[in-house]
This record gives structure tokens, C-alpha cells and sequence, in this order.
């Protein structure tokens, strides 16, 4: 009789990088013969990747941790990421934890996981196994099939900024990139699995190449274009400072390239970005911006903002507003400042009251409600290329080249194609489609 597969589920929060991380995980336990499950199923062992870059991140991850424990008492629970990276002894102590690693040694846990398995008894005293991120080598992981039809690989970790509301830098150290060959024999890897859109994220994707002597994102970008297989790539979010004008010219002038970008923004307000140690003003970010439009003419953005830093005022509000409307965002992440533990931010004077915090949150939020509608509406009558991801109901529903949602109705199975669309119309979501 074939002996059953040990249960194994991930469940993981917070950025890309760590989705990527999950994935190579993932891998490692099939490898190693376990059966992946989703995180809602009673499993032998599960695994947490978790995040920190909020604190409701951090309650978020404690949750989880608990209700794996609540799931099944007698599964092992194993946890890894920028959570357990800070705060490793508060993690193993919560019930259940069998072990914890950071953010250099997360496939750690698959031999782990295994180990435990192969024992049968649960760890008295979870095991910590966390290194040092400014000090370790960047681990060595790849991810080699195609989980969904826009897949992301990571190609950098850690960052080289200062900002002083961000714990991350002490969660994942320096920039360390991957070498070029070792990036692209992946993106040819999940290419011959069917991938045909990839998107090159890292903690600070922009900071890429710096420890490579100086190869930079937008080569890398352009050298995932020729994998054959390859028809759109992406970059995570950028620091906007890294779009000057030969990174925009490369970009324009290489076709695969998708004409949308996600900016780690944070502020409009000069005074604001200055608190924070950002490395740009808001004049250079509409000139770079202003720039991109100028040779990519159907380029969209979308962004990260953070509303009531320490000291701001309404008038520093308002030019984040007033910037927003000025790029014309096609989405906004909006976060509440958050203060973190051991940022000099946590300290700085002239903290603002939640209420505010909340009330600016909410403002942007349905200010960038119409200029999302606006945006979809002007689209009505053009045409796209869309990359069909899943069906929903009577329709299939992807993603266009500037990243407008798109849903079009047919019986046919589209998953994975692309196809070129007339937008007939906007439903408050997603702009409606026919074939062209």
C-alpha cells in the first residue's frame, strides 16, 4: 500500500517577495513529498510567512499563527519572514510554534518541516534559526513553474534607504541582487511552463544592480523581453527616483515592456517627503512622470501612500491630493501612518490622532474612486491586449496592458490567452469587453 503524503499548507502576508518566497517553499516541499494544501484544511504542518511593515501586519501574522494552532493542535507550525526576522522570541513563544527562521533562511523550513514530520513529536521549545540579513549571503532559491498566469520573481532583496517610518530595512538588510544569468534562466524556466507575463519585484526592485556594478533594472527588464515565450513584463514598485530618462528611454524603446508602473510615493508634500529621508521631491516626481507619458503615451501609474505622517498638516495633505490628480493615478494603495518600534518616526513629535488619520484615509480613497472611473470611462470605445487569469461567473476577467481590470463575456476557456479587446463599457469595477 502506498504510504499517504504528510499535509502541508503556507499561508503568507505581505509583499510579492514574500508570495515568490511561498512559491519557492512551496517547491522545496513537494521535493522533499509532501502534498500542498490550501491553509483552510487540516494539515501535518503549517507554514506562516509572515510580514511586519505595520503593526496591524504584525497582529495579522499572530492571528494566523493561531488559528493554524486552533486548526489542528497536533500540526507542526512553522514560521518565517519579516515578523519572526525582528521579534523571533515573541513568535516562538506563541502557542504551537515548533520553529522560526527569518528572512536568509527560509527554505529552512521545508528540512524542517520534514524532520518534524519524520519525528512525530511536536518541539518543546521552538528552535530559532535567525541570521544575521546584513551579514548573510542572499539565499539561493528559485521558483520553476508557472502558478499563475502573471508570475513574479524576485530578483533583489533588502534596501539601501533610511526612511524613517520603515522597519523593513531591519527585517531584510542591504540590497543584494541576483545575478542577471541566474534571473533569467528562471523567467526561461517558467516561460517553457506556460508563463507569458512576468513581473521582476524585489524589497526595492529599483535599487537593482547597485552591488552588480551598476547593471541596472530597466537592462534587466529589457533582457526578459527576448525569453522566448516572454510577451509583457513588469517591474514591482519603484522608488521614483530610479525614473530618470535612460531608464524611461529603455523602457519606451523595448517592446514587452507594459506601459504601467506602481510608485512607492508616499507624499506629494516637499516637507513630508524631507521628515520621511526620501530621496526625491514632488517636482522631480512629476517631471519623471511627466517625462514617461511624454514617450509612452498610454502609460498608467498606480502608488503607495502613507496619510498622516507626524507633523502633517492639512496643507501637506493637500499637495498629496493635489499630486495625485496631477499624475492621475489609476490606483492608490493608501496606509494610515502606522508607528513602528525602533523607527525614529515612532518618536517624532506632533503624532497624529487616528480620527485624522482615518478621515485623510478616507478622502484620498474616494477621491481615487474618480480618478479610477475617469480614467476606465475615457477608455470606452479604444482597444487592448488583455491576458485572460480566471473566470468569474459568465465571464473571464485579466488584465490589460496599462492594467485596467477587464471582464468580457464568452463560454470559451481564455485562461492564459491573450487577446486583443474593444472596451464597450464600465461596470464600477472592471471596463466590459468584446473581441475586436
Amino acid at each position: 500500500m502506498e504510504q499517504k503524503k504528510p499535509r502541508a499548507a503556507v499561508y503568507t502576508l505581505g509583499c510579492r517577495v514574500n508570495q515568490y518566497e511561498s512559491d519557492a517553499v512551496e517547491e522545496e516541499l513537494q521535493a522533499l513529498g509532501f502534498e500542498i494544501l490550501p491553509f483552510t484544511d487540516v494539515c501535518d504542518v503549517y507554514i506562516i510567512n509572515t510580514c511586519a511593515v505595520t503593526a496591524e501586519s504584525e497582529r495579522k501574522s499572530r492571528q494566523i499563527i493561531r488559528r493554524a494552532s486552533s486548526a489542528n493542535p497536533d500540526a507542526f507550525i512553522l514560521v518565517m519572514g519579516c515578523f519572526s526576522q525582528i521579534k523571533a522570541e515573541e513568535v516562538a513563544k506563541l502557542g504551537g510554534v515548533d520553529y522560526v527562521c527569518g528572512n536568509r533562511n527560509k527554505l529552512s523550513v521545508s528540512e524542517f518541516a520534514a524532520k518534524l514530520v519524520r519525528s512525530g513529536k511536536k518541539e518543546k521549545d521552538a528552535p530559532c534559526k535567525i541570521l544575521d540579513v546584513e551579514t548573510a549571503e542572499l539565499e539561493t532559491m528559485n521558483v520553476n513553474k508557472a502558478y499563475r498566469d502573471r508570475c513574479y520573481i524576485k530578483v533583489e532583496d533588502g534596501c539601501d534607504n533610511h526612511c524613517t517610518y520603515c522597519i523593513i530595512k531591519k527585517a531584510r538588510g542591504n540590497v543584494v541582487s541576483r545575478p542577471p544569468e541566474d534571473v533569467m534562466k528562471e523567467v526561461a524556466a517558467i516561460a517553457k511552463d506556460g508563463c507569458q507575463e512576468v513581473v521582476l519585484t524585489g524589497i526595492e526592485a529599483a535599487s537593482y544592480g547597485r552591488d552588480l556594478g551598476g547593471y541596472p533594472l530597466s537592462r534587466l527588464m529589457a533582457e526578459a523581453t527576448k525569453i522566448e515565450g516572454i510577451t509583457r513584463v513588469r517591474a514591482g514598485s519603484l522608488e521614483p527616483s530610479v525614473m530618470k530618462k535612460a531608464f524611461c528611454d529603455e523602457l519606451a524603446n523595448t517592446k514587452g515592456i507594459m506601459p504601467s508602473f506602481h510608485l512607492s510615493l508616499q507624499s506629494g508634500s516637499n516637507r513630508i517627503l524631507a521628515a520621511m529621508k526620501r530621496k526625491y521631491n514632488r517636482e522631480q516626481v512629476l517631471e519623471h512622470v511627466g517625462y514617461m507619458k511624454s514617450i509612452m503615451p498610454n502609460v498608467t501609474f498606480t502608488c503607495d501612500i502613507i496619510v498622516g505622517f507626524p507633523g502633517e498638516t492639512e496643507e501637506d495633505f493637500l499637495q498629496t491630493m493635489d499630486i495625485a490628480e496631477k499624475i492621475d493615478f489609476l490606483h492608490m494603495h493608501i496606509f494610515p501612518f502606522s508607528p513602528r518600534e525602533g523607527t525614529p518616526a515612532a518618536t517624532m513629535p506632533d503624532q497624529i490622532p487616528e480620527d485624522i488619520k482615518k478621515e485623510r484615509a478616507h478622502r484620498l480613497s474616494e477621491f481615487g474612486k474618480k480618478l479610477t472611473e475617469a480614467r476606465y470611462r475615457r477608455a470606452i470605445g479604444e482597444t487592448r491586449s488583455v491576458l485572460f487569469e480566471s473566470r468569474m461567473g459568465e465571464y473571464f476577467y485579466g488584465h490589460a496592458e496599462d492594467m485596467l481590470e477587464v471582464i468580457m463575456k464568452t463560454d470559451e476557456d481564455l485562461q492564459g490567452k491573450v487577446f486583443t479587446v474593444k472596451l464597450t463599457d464600465y461596470d464600477g469595477k472592471h471596463a466590459v469587453a468584446e473581441l475586436f
